[in-house]
């Protein structure tokens, strides 16, 4: 995966249409987001469709798992593990993770995630309205290791890490479970920050385009974003592409001002 990776979120109305639009820009991109609603109409094939079209790029397969974690005598075998294991042999190299489900439900992602080849990348914060009811409720770290010893997940806790609401711990639990790395939204710097003050791994930030809310072309939210993040990181892209009339010229613009804001 390259440095500051464009990711294209390519979730279009058919499935037809989706293989059409990674058929045209799957190559010039840095890899490709699928949604659970493209995965609900094609079945998970189309992510080996899709990864003959892309070739070694990064699949993500956006499913914002958030289910049971169950660990009986010998392995997981809670919902999270079948969902995991449903993708596993198909081209996916990502898979999205919520983390407000606690500690069980996070380590069985995580651990079936890494036998089976694919990267979790953890949702500590969402960007859309009425988010932040949850996500800013007052956690302290006491409560996040408690619940995680409680569960019976033996992990250590980096001692630098505290937290001081849900957003960062879900973020120290995921350092805790040594996750790939996270789903941050480009739309909200501050929150990126933060994330970065309790974090060294990637980031992929969704919200680039017409979702930004504070009037700032592309070339000024990429700068503005790569400043905070850092080179091991993911812009993922979504109508500015595959919406425009020419794709393609729309997706080689959106690389180079990427390549002209990184240098």
């Amino acid at each position: 995966m390259r440095k500051h990776s464009i990711i294209l979120a390519a979730d279009l109305p058919t499935p037809a249409e989706t293989l059409a639009v990674i058929g045209e820009v799957g190559t010039i991109v840095d890899g490709i987001k699928i949604g659970e609603a493209t995965l609900l109409q094609a079945g998970v094939d189309i992510l080996r469709r899709i990864k003959d079209l892309i070739e070694d790029r990064p699949l993500l397969v956006d499913l914002k798992i958030a289910d049971i974690g169950f660990k009986g005598r010998y392995s997981w075998q809670g919902t999270n593990a079948k969902i995991i294991e449903s993708i596993r042999d198909t081209g996916a190299t990502h898979v999205t993770v919520h983390g407000f489900p606690g500690p069980t439900s996070v380590a069985e992602a995580a651990d079936r995630a890494k036998e089976a080849g694919i990267g979790v990348l953890l949702l500590p914060l969402m960007s859309h309205a009425g988010a932040a009811l949850f996500f800013t409720r007052p956690l302290e770290r006491s409560e996040v290791v408690y619940s995680t010893i409680k569960a019976g997940i033996d992990v250590n806790f980096p001692q630098e890490l505290n937290c001081s609401d849900v957003t960062e711990g879900i973020l120290m639990l995921g350092e805790a479970l040594n996750v790939e790395g996270y789903i941050g939204p480009a739309t909200r710097p501050v929150d990126l920050q933060r994330y970065r003050s309790l974090t060294l791994k990637p980031i992929w930030c969704p919200g680039f385009g017409r979702q930004d809310r504070q009037g700032r072309n592309l070339e000024e939210q990429f700068k503005q974003w790569a400043e905070i993040v850092g080179p091991s990181s993911a812009a993922i892209v979504g109508s500015a592409i595959f919406g425009a009339k020419d794709r393609e010229a729309a997706a080689k613009e959106i690389v180079e001002i990427r390549d002209k804001v990184m240098g």
